[in-house]
C-alpha cells in the first residue's frame, strides 16, 4: 500500500511539474510565478540525477504506467499522456520505452518545448549526449529570463558529464544570475574545485552565503576548504557564525572542537565537546528520534565514551534498522 501511494505521488508530482514547466517557459514576471517555476525546475533536476535509481527500486510505479497505457488505447495521440508515461518510464529506468513515447509525442507536437526537454533528458540517460545537447539548445532558442533556467542547468550538467567543465561553469553562472540556489552554487563550486580553481570556488560559496545566509551546506563547504588549506581561524569564524543562529548546535560544537584541536587549543576543544553533549541531550529530551540519538552517539564517540556511543547506536538500529550511517558507525566501534 505504501509503495503504491509513493508511485501515485510520483505521478502526481510529474503532472504538476509538467504544468509548471509549461507555465515557466512563458513567463518572465511576476516574481512569485518565477519562484514557483524554479522550485519545480530544481526538483526535476534533482530527480534526473538521483531519484531515478530510487524509483527504479520500486515496481509500484508500474501500475501507474499501466493506467496511462490503458488510457492511450483510446487516445493514442494524446500528447500529455505520452509525455507523462515517457517521464515515468525514465524514472523507472526504462529508457528505450521512455524515448519511444517522447519521440511519438515530438512527432505529434514538434514545437512543444516540454517534450523537447524531456526527450533530451532521456537521451542523456541513454548516453546520447550530442543529441541531448542539441535538444537543450533548441529549448534555449529565443528564451529570455527565467524561462532559460531549466534547459540551461540541464545543459550545464551535460557539459560537466562530458568533461567540458568551463562551459558547465559558465552555464551555472548564468543560471545563478537568473535565480540563486544552493544546488547551483554547489554544482559550480565542485567543478571549480576539481579544476583547482579554489579561489573562484571560495568566492562563489561566499557569494552564495551573501545571497542565502541560512544555507548551512555552503558554510560547511567553506569550512572544509579552509581546514584543508590550514586556515583554521577563518574556519572557526565560519563555525561561530553558524553557532550564533543555528537552532540545533550539536554538530557545530563538534566542528568547533575539531578546529580547536587543530589549533592546539585542547582545553577549549574539550569544552566545545562538552557543550555538544549538553546540546545533544537537550534536543533529544524534547522529542527523541533515531537521527537525534545518532547525533548524540557521535558526541559520545568524540568524547571517547565508546560504550555510551554504542548503546545509543544499538537503540537507533532497533528503531531505524535501515539507517546506514548508524549501522556503519556501530560496526566500526564494535571492531575497536
Amino acid at each position: 500500500m505504501e509503495m503504491r501511494r509513493e508511485a501515485q505521488n510520483i505521478t502526481k508530482s510529474v503532472k504538476v511539474g509538467s504544468r509548471l514547466l509549461n507555465l515557466g517557459f512563458n513567463i518572465t514576471t511576476p516574481h512569485h510565478l518565477c519562484r514557483l517555476f524554479v522550485i519545480y525546475s530544481l526538483t526535476m533536476i534533482i530527480c534526473s540525477m538521483g531519484f531515478d535509481g530510487i524509483v527504479a527500486a520500486h515496481s509500484a510505479v508500474d501500475p501507474e504506467i499501466a493506467k496511462i497505457t490503458a488510457k492511450l488505447v483510446d487516445e493514442p495521440n494524446n500528447v500529455d499522456l505520452l509525455l507523462l508515461r515517457g517521464q515515468l518510464y525514465r524514472f523507472n529506468e526504462k529508457f528505450t520505452d521512455s524515448l519511444n513515447d517522447l519521440n511519438q509525442a515530438f512527432l505529434l507536437d514538434p514545437k512543444n518545448v516540454r517534450i523537447t526537454l524531456e526527450r533530451s533528458r532521456t537521451l542523456v540517460a541513454l548516453g546520447r549526449e550530442s543529441e541531448a545537447e542539441t535538444g537543450f539548445e533548441q529549448c534555449l532558442e529565443g528564451k529570455i529570463g527565467i524561462s532559460r533556467m531549466v534547459p540551461l542547468v540541464e545543459r550545464a550538467h551535460l557539459y560537466a558529464r562530458t568533461g567540458r567543465s568551463d562551459l558547465a561553469i559558465a552555464d551555472f553562472s548564468e543560471a545563478l544570475q537568473l535565480y540563486p540556489t544552493v544546488e547551483l552554487y554547489l554544482a559550480r563550486g565542485r567543478l571549480q574545485e576539481e579544476l583547482g580553481q579554489l579561489d573562484a570556488a571560495v568566492a562563489g560559496y561566499l557569494e552564495g552565503l551573501s545571497q542565502l545566509p541560512h544555507a548551512s551546506i555552503l558554510r560547511k563547504t567553506l569550512i572544509r576548504i579552509k581546514m584543508s588549506q590550514g586556515h583554521y581561524s577563518e574556519a572557526l569564524t565560519l563555525i561561530d557564525d553558524e553557532l550564533a543562529s543555528a537552532s540545533a548546535k550539536t554538530e557545530w560544537y563538534l566542528r568547533r572542537a575539531e578546529v580547536l584541536d587543530a589549533l592546539g587549543q585542547t582545553e577549549a576543544a574539550d569544552s566545545a565537546r562538552t557543550h555538544a553533549l549538553a546540546e545533544a541531550n537537550r534536543i533529544l529530551a524534547k522529542r527523541p528520534n533515531a537521527l537525534k540519538r545518532l547525533a548524540r552517539a557521535k558526541v559520545y564517540q568524540a568524547l571517547g565514551q565508546l560504550e555510551a556511543a554504542k548503546q545509543d547506536l544499538r537503540l537507533v538500529m532497533q528503531t531505524a534498522p535501515r539507517l546506514t550511517e548508524a549501522d556503519t558507525l556501530l560496526k566500526k566501534l564494535e571492531a575497536q
